[in-house]
């Protein structure tokens, strides 16, 4: 009889777009795979992959108490039903909340994935600050104990983790990222045009950097009126960080920035693209849109912040500048842009060599299909 799997995870869309391989991989290695998420019950394409789906109460509003409390309880109540022999939560959310069920639920074997420490850690003012203080002894009775490892995307996180007593040494690996498709997201050779594309891919959360963005677009755009900026997200809902349809139009208005809203097919908006730019400052694990940038063979310019400095190589297959500094993030852009065709593409060579070597996805999934064997 195969041994069971639950996943815990936030949005069924965020499971289909960041997950999917991973579900496969560990039904490949023997594991009969099952999912809890918010609407799981209408979701027809789980049964198609042999998966099972369990659905979960909404909670999507932050850490309102009632909510958080109705969600814990229903975790519980399935890992007793369903009795996994293991339960995997992904995101800090849903480690927390998964995390306190379990703990009710008698020797039950947790992986939990901190994919970046969002909001409550990363976010500044009162409020998140408030949010850390009221849940840091309940996040530790939640992630510390022998039952539970804990999956990190930067050593950053995990050290801090560790520092400020949230983990143990032992519970922790370093898996970098969820990986990323190297087969869909293809290498092509670098555009040749006139009008070069420097794109943002990003979900619309200020602290991702967007406002940076546009400012160094302004900057390059005095120098450079040719070079191109697009940023492609749609509007994120339920985020304290969200920026609005209204907002962002007014973001844009009076800038040489085009906003594409979402956008389906990545590669192919990755082909026409000369640049990416992710000028971030968001609590990140490691962005997967920097993974498919490297995949697809873009040169990058992004921080030098937790997350995102681990998918560049200085001087390589990118840039790293400083957080929130249009006029630094602006002058790397025009560095590379007056870059000869071959130099550039040198660095684009060496960011799909990148992924391949860290970053493919059957790389990181061997990697957590360890960490399950190891849980046991």
């Amino acid at each position: 009889m195969n041994k069971k799997l639950l996943y815990v995870i936030n949005h069924i869309d965020w499971f289909w777009s960041h997950r999917l391989p991973l579900a496969q991989a560990a039904q490949n290695a023997g594991w009969d795979v099952h999912l809890a998420v918010t609407d799981a019950d209408k979701d027809e394409q789980l049964k198609s992959y042999g998966f099972t789906g369990h659905d979960l109460p909404k909670s999507d509003q932050g850490f309102l108490p009632f909510t958080i409390l109705k969600t814990i309880l229903s975790i519980r109540k399935l890992i007793l039903k369903e009795k996994p022999d293991l339960v995997h939560a992904i995101t800090i959310k849903y480690a927390f909340i998964t995390g306190l069920a379990a703990r009710f639920c008698p020797n039950q074997n947790t992986v939990f994935t901190l994919a970046g420490l969002g909001y409550l850690f990363s976010g500044e003012g009162f409020k998140p600050k408030l949010l850390r203080a009221a849940i840091g002894p309940l996040l530790k009775f939640a992630l510390k104990h022998k039952h539970a490892q804990i999956i990190f995307q930067n050593p950053d996180d995990m050290n801090l983790m560790i520092k400020r007593g949230f983990a143990r040494p032992e519970q922790c690996h370093l898996i970098l990222g969820s990986g990323v498709d190297t087969q869909s997201f293809k290498a092509t050779a670098l555009p040749q045009t006139d009008r070069p594309i420097v794109l943002m891919p990003t979900r619309l959360v200020h602290d991702k950097g967007i406002a940076i963005f546009i400012e160094a677009a302004k900057h390059v755009h005095k120098e450079n009126p040719n070079i191109r900026f697009q940023i492609a997200g749609g509007i994120t809902r339920n985020n304290p960080l969200a920026i609005t349809e209204n907002e962002m139009n007014a973001m844009i208005k009076d800038s040489p920035v085009e906003w594409l809203g979402k956008v389906s097919d990545m590669p192919a908006l990755l082909e026409q693209t000369t640049l990416i730019c992710y000028p971030s400052y968001y609590g990140e694990g490691i962005p997967k849109v920097l993974l498919e940038a490297n995949a697809c063979a873009r040169p990058i310019i992004t921080t030098d912040h937790p997350g995102c400095r681990e998918a560049v190589k200085h001087g390589e297959n990118g840039l790293l500048v400083a957080v929130k500094d249009a006029a630094q993030t602006a002058k790397a852009v025009l560095e590379l842009m007056n870059k000869d065709s071959a130099e550039l593409q040198k660095m684009a060579n060496a960011a799909r060599a990148l992924a391949e070597k860290q970053f493919d996805v059957d790389l990181i999934n061997e990697a957590t299909i360890k960490t399950y064997d190891s849980a046991l």
